[in-house]
């Protein structure tokens, strides 16, 4: 049955089945019963018609929202991002239970951030959900040596996946130039949260954004959408010290 004006196809993160998706009749309506529960960042309990190609949404029970994403132009930018990352992560027909449960700690979090601190959030947040793909920039070992970097500055290549030590730096291999605090907090990302001193570095977790981007754009072949807005909400906080290409 083909696309009617007032349809909505969506794609939606489960825990049991990854990425499903699907077509919910009638939900651009100015009236429709459904049409609230097919919001972003909305935690639903569905039932799924099985389709040839696609899956019909039939019925829709809210759990969980997040309205303080909607307060703040910044937060909501933030958790697109995450969710567009989610979405390039996540694969169809397998159990994503960790990153499912760990995208919805990291949209809470988010929600509840002061706005000085989303730059944080986010960036935090986007190394976890990578870790748990098992596609994080390795951190605290130098990709070519791999001897341990710690307290000190270094280089970080994409296509090397991480840091590289100073003494083992080439025109290939480097495409950013970390000082030492830059290293240190890119390190802080491993840890299962940041530190209440840390939240407040915004002009580090700004240039650290710009660095995970390029990570995560080479790594799944395509650009992150969200990225164009967020620049324009971080711009009042960024500084110059910031991570920058070499």
């Amino acid at each position: 049955m083909p696309l009617g004006e007032s349809d909505l196809l969506m794609t939606i993160l489960t825990r049991e089945n990854g990425l499903v998706r699907a077509v919910a009749r009638g939900a651009r309506k100015a009236n429709a019963r459904i049409g609230g529960r097919t919001e972003q960042f909305v935690v639903n309990d569905l039932q799924l018609y099985r389709g040839r190609s696609l899956d019909q949404l039939t019925q829709a029970e809210s759990l969980r929202t997040f309205p303080g994403l909607l307060q703040d132009l910044g937060r909501l930018t933030a958790a697109q991002y995450l969710a567009e990352g989610v979405l390039q992560e996540a694969t169809e027909g397998q159990p994503q239970e960790d990153l499912y449960d760990l995208l919805l700690v990291h949209l809470e979090r988010l929600a509840v951030t002061p706005s000085h601190q989303i730059a944080a959030r986010l960036v935090h947040g986007v190394y976890q959900l990578l870790a748990v793909g098992g596609v994080a920039p390795e951190v605290h070992f130098c990709t070519v040596s791999h001897r341990p970097i710690a307290a000190e500055s270094a280089g970080f290549s994409v296509e090397a996946g991480g840091l590289v030590a100073l003494e083992c730096l080439s025109h290939e291999r480097v495409g950013f130039r970390l000082d030492i605090e830059q290293v240190a907090a890119l390190q802080l990302l491993a840890d299962v949260d940041l530190t209440p001193a840390s939240l407040d570095w915004n002009y580090l977790w700004i240039g650290l954004e710009r660095l995970l981007r390029r990570h995560i754009e080479f790594h799944f072949d395509r650009p992150l959408r969200a990225a164009t807005l967020l620049e324009i909400c971080f711009e009042p906080l960024a500084v110059p010290a910031g991570a920058s290409p070499q």
